[in-house]
């Protein structure tokens, strides 16, 4: 979970030392500090009126566009938790200004309503999981309304911190699971540019039956709110490496 500093107050006199700061430090570090770090700094420059055209939460889109995929039309993603498609995205940047299309995935109901209403992509209504079922969605509706999960496998230090919020309101609800080989399967998806995956803790099931074998992807944001290791050596054992951290997602890279 990412948190945007806020600068209400705040004049570029003000901000520009503290963004020559941040920028320093990033420097020095690598790992789940660097990423909080590149949240910071994004926030700083989000307030300085930067990076109009990006959606991210911690400059996730412009560092893929920037740095990996430099400008390229036309690819194929896959939004795992996108949410309402809009706030947040990592994905809506290369949908408006690139061409590209893919496939949303989006279990709550009144953030995938607006996602179909506005996304371009194909979008599904349910959560990922290991093989098909029903299973019961903590949706959050107030508060950190990003933060819903699937409560068997929701990290429950989270998910405390969540229902701190004073705004906090949750319901829970049922909803269909469907593994993500039949999800690329019915989208007739065979290669991946992108993949974004954010589902607050069911990342494991959607990694641990991926199609690895069939399916190639160039590059993965995947969030780690619990800084294991065990992603980036589950990953390097499929043949990608992480090459950034931003916010609380671990950037990876097909080697």
């Amino acid at each position: 979970m990412a948190t945007h500093l806020s600068f209400p107050e705040a004049s570029p006199e003000d901000l520009n030392p503290l963004r020559t700061r941040l920028s320093a430090d990033l420097d020095k570090v690598f790992g789940p500090p660097r990423g909080r770090l590149m949240h910071d700094l994004w926030s700083v420059e989000k307030a300085l009126g930067l990076h109009r055209d990006y959606f991210s939460q911690s400059g996730q889109d412009r560092f893929l566009h920037e740095e990996i995929f430099k400008g390229k039309y036309k690819g194929t993603f896959v939004d795992i938790g996108g949410y309402d498609g809009i706030t947040g995205s990592n994905t809506l940047f290369f949908e408006q200004h690139l061409g590209w299309t893919g496939l949303l995935v989006e279990p709550a109901s009144s953030p995938f309503e607006t996602a179909s209403r506005t996304r371009r992509c194909a979008c599904r209504q349910c959560a990922v999981g290991r093989a098909p079922a029903e299973a019961t969605f903590i949706e959050v509706f107030d508060g950190y309304t990003q933060m819903s999960g699937l409560a068997e496998s929701y990290e429950q230090t989270m998910l405390e911190t969540v229902r701190q919020n004073p705004a906090h309101r949750e319901r829970r609800v049922p909803v269909p699971v469907r593994p993500i080989r039949d999800l690329l399967e019915e989208a007739n998806i065979k290669r991946i540019d992108y993949l974004s995956l954010d589902i607050e803790g069911g990342e494991w099931a959607v990694l641990e039956t991926f199609p690895f074998d069939t399916i190639r992807v160039e590059a993965w944001s995947i969030e780690n709110n619990t800084d294991t290791p065990d992603i980036a050596r589950f990953m390097a054992g499929k043949g990608y490496e992480v090459i950034e951290f931003i916010g609380r997602d671990e950037i990876y890279r097909s080697v």
